[in-house]
């Protein structure tokens, strides 16, 4: 009986690791390449709370680092107005605002959101 049942584990572990092949590593660099070619383009905020009214309604992303942000009520302020970005880590993000601090938000990109938290919790969202 013992027997057997050693002959038979050592089946299942020889068919189970027969044609397996090593998973493909994804390096944090990877995750933030393609996080950082996610955000190219145009986006439109989608979020209208009272701790989202500083920043840009539209903003564009662009390939080099470089952001431009408006409102929809032109020469009202935006905390983004135009400046640089760059991809800091697996969530977050640095970005030059409108008196050139650089300050690091929280990001993340699912189906088609982009999503924001600043530094005092406000989230909020663009699409």
């Amino acid at each position: 009986m013992i027997t057997s049942l050693r002959t038979l584990a050592v089946l299942i572990i020889i068919t189970l690791g027969v044609g397996c092949a090593p998973s493909p590593r994804v390096t944090p660099s990877d995750i933030m390449q393609t996080q950082t070619s996610q955000l190219f383009g145009n986006w439109e905020k989608i979020t209208r709370s009272t701790c989202s009214r500083i920043y840009p309604d539209t903003i564009q992303f662009q390939k080099g680092g470089l952001y431009f942000g408006q409102k929809d009520t032109p020469g009202t302020f935006t905390q983004w107005d135009v400046g640089s970005f760059e991809v800091a880590g697996n969530k977050q993000i640095k970005i030059s605002i409108a008196n050139d601090a650089i300050v690091t938000y929280e990001f993340s990109i699912l189906n088609d959101v982009l999503m924001f938290i600043d530094q005092d919790g406000c989230q909020y969202s663009y699409r």
